[in-house]
């Protein structure tokens, strides 16, 4: 699909953000609110393949010296025109969030090693568009995540996530206990105190 292609199908549901505000008007229809110790950036609107197309809210959290510490990622991800793919997943394990239930998680991944395998994914767009805007993301985060498949007919899904620096946290080298995709859940205390986090970042105002 063409750039200005994408533009027009992006167009009819794109979300809006103002003062930390991102606002969805129909699949899904919702309202959340960012912290507003977080700054926003320019959107991110790409597709992942020839089946869906992203748009990522980003808003950030830096020191003094453009040091990522904490990061917001809202996705909302409609399927191509004219793809078969569809977006079909329960809600668990089950986490309810404002007015819906999430599939939530938790984990630690390697951001620099995912983005250098595929640049045109979600890690390796993020990383670049950061970069771009004078940032200087980590090699790993920890990340708590909510998703939920957002249309009854499985063409859209909204993804929230909460990141936080976890440099200090890991030696250099593969993430010891890492499962396949190169991620180290975190189950338990960790996992609650994560999701609890993305709870004070993001509000949900409606939806």
């Amino acid at each position: 699909m063409s750039e200005h292609g994408l533009a027009l199908l992006l167009m009819a549901a794109t979300p809006v953000a103002a003062g930390n505000l991102v606002v969805s008007e129909q699949a899904p229809a919702l309202t959340l609110r960012v912290a507003s110790g977080f700054a926003e950036l320019p959107s991110l609107r790409f597709p992942i393949g020839d089946l869906t197309d992203a748009e990522r809210r980003i808003f950030v959290d830096a020191d003094a010296d453009r040091r990522l510490r904490r990061m917001v990622v809202v996705q909302f991800e409609r399927v191509q025109a004219g793809s078969d793919f569809r977006f079909v997943f329960p809600s668990t394990p089950p986490r309810r969030f404002g007015a819906q239930v999430y599939r939530a998680g938790a984990f630690v991944y390697d951001d620099s090693l995912a983005a250098a395998r595929d640049p045109a994914r979600e890690a390796g767009r993020t990383r670049a568009h950061l970069v771009t805007h004078g940032y200087r993301p980590p090699r790993l985060w920890r990340v708590a995540r909510l998703a939920r498949v957002t249309d009854p007919r499985g063409l859209s899904e909204a993804i929230l996530f909460y990141l936080e620096n976890a440099d200090g946290d890991y030696g250099a080298g593969p993430l010891p206990g890492a499962d396949a995709d190169g991620d180290l859940p975190l189950e338990g205390a960790e996992r609650e105190a994560m999701l609890e986090r993305l709870a004070g970042a993001v509000t949900a105002v409606r939806g």
